[in-house]
């Protein structure tokens, strides 16, 4: 992935973005979800990591999680939901489903066939 941007979690571990599924708030804490299923607690909170992950493949459907859009399977625009790799779903809120796909259509989607 290009513009590979490195994050350091509590001075004590460094990740690749591209290894993040999403992020989920919990109180002034983020719990990240990373693509083998693995979970690393933050003491930061969802709002910090948002700022650092503006510019990468990542977007905030929700006050509660980010995610990364490069694991999205499928998107159900009449339900605004987005299931991810994970097989987990994520609710779009209203004011924020315009941003997602105008984010989601500049992300190259590898070996899957999205259109929405």
């Amino acid at each position: 992935m290009n513009n590979e941007l490195l994050i350091t979690i509590d001075k004590h571990l460094t990740i690749r973005s591209s290894q993040i599924l999403m992020l989920k708030a919990d109180i002034n804490y983020t719990h990240i979800v990373m693509e083998d299923g693995s979970s690393v607690l933050s003491s930061r909170t969802l709002g910090i990591f948002e700022r650092r992950l503006f510019n990468q493949s990542f977007f905030r459907p929700n006050r509660s999680v980010i995610i990364n859009l490069n694991y999205i399977v499928d998107f159900q625009q009449e339900a605004s939901t987005i299931r991810m790799e994970n097989d987990e779903s994520i609710t779009i809120s209203r004011r924020r489903v315009k941003g997602f796909l105008k984010k989601s259509r500049n992300i190259s989607y590898t070996n899957k066939d999205l259109s929405w």
